[in-house]
């Protein structure tokens, strides 16, 4: 509970700072828009996984990739 508790006060103060620096954003200077999330500390992001194939995988890793015949 106290851990809920506190992972809403992190977002409602993330919220306020968020709205500050999208207010102030330089749009030249920088051209992609704050998120919340930015200025979170409880919120982790993770590399979005990309999708490959067998055969670009092996050929990263310098094998040769043959596939089956069924």
């Amino acid at each position: 509970m106290v851990n809920a508790r506190r992972q809403h006060d992190w977002q409602l103060a993330s919220t306020l700072v968020w709205i500050t620096a999208e207010v102030n954003r330089d749009r030249k200077r920088r051209r992609k828009p704050f998120k919340p999330d930015d200025f979170n500390p409880c919120v982790t992001t993770r590399p979005a996984l990309s999708k490959a194939s067998v055969k670009q995988v092996a050929s990263l890793l310098g094998a040769k990739f043959h596939p089956s015949s069924n």
